[in-house]
């Protein structure tokens, strides 16, 4: 089990990545989106990892686009893209940006481009449900996470 820790640019969202995989093992992905292509993300998942992103209140942005399947979160303060999530019936699923989070063993390395424009709403709903993260997104204050 390899737990993995990474933050945004200034702090306010923090994340931790368990997954069976060792870091050389998980397969670095840039989703060739429009979005994704912007933020410059290199994306990780493991369906059967656990991720917890944490964040201030306040400090999250949920953005939605194309087919409106998932959130993608972005810091408030910095601007950097965290992760994608979905709600899977009662579960948040998501996949997390190595690179914007600065995951150690992951951001820095070669990631194999992926073209996904092709699925429909339902089939990337299916997919996500089957490879993404569980994940749940913890929001704390300031003084709860102790820089208050």
């Amino acid at each position: 089990m390899a737990i993995l820790r990474g933050e945004c640019h200034c702090g306010r969202v923090e994340v931790c990545f368990e997954t069976a995989l060792s870091p050389g093992e998980l397969e670095v992905r840039a989703c060739q989106c429009s979005f994704c292509r912007r933020h410059g993300a290199k994306i990780v998942t493991d369906a059967a990892g656990r991720l917890v992103i944490s964040v201030e209140d306040g400090a999250l942005v949920r953005y939605r686009f194309g087919l409106r399947t998932a959130d993608f979160l972005l810091c408030r303060n910095c601007g950097v893209y965290i992760a994608a999530v979905i709600l899977d019936g009662t579960e948040e699923r998501a996949t997390l940006n190595a690179a914007g989070m600065m995951i150690e063993g992951l951001w820095d390395r070669a990631a194999e481009p992926i073209r996904l424009d092709h699925e429909d709403a339902e089939a990337r709903r299916k997919r996500r449900h089957r490879n993404w993260t569980p994940t749940k997104v913890v929001v704390e204050t300031a003084a709860a996470r102790g820089s208050g």
